[in-house]
């Protein structure tokens, strides 16, 4: 499992970023964990599982909660 989280570095999101890797790695000690291969938008937090889109706070206004990511996997 590839999981790919796209996460704005303007607006100080890097701690979501490491809660929202540290819960999937809790429950899938396998998973592959990457972030913003390119610049990443202003705003952005964007999780991709396998190159599908799973989840947007751009569509959403929100960070995901942990039962939510617990529910992707």
């Amino acid at each position: 499992m590839r999981v790919y989280i796209e996460f704005c570095v303007k607006w100080n999101y890097d701690p979501e970023f490491e809660r929202v890797s540290n819960i999937i790695k809790s429950i899938k000690t396998d998973v592959e964990i990457s972030s913003n291969r390119n610049p990443p938008r202003s705003g952005a937090f964007e999780v991709s599982i396998d190159d599908k889109l799973i989840f947007s706070k751009f569509q959403l206004g929100r960070f995901p909660a942990e039962d939510e990511i617990k529910g992707w996997l």
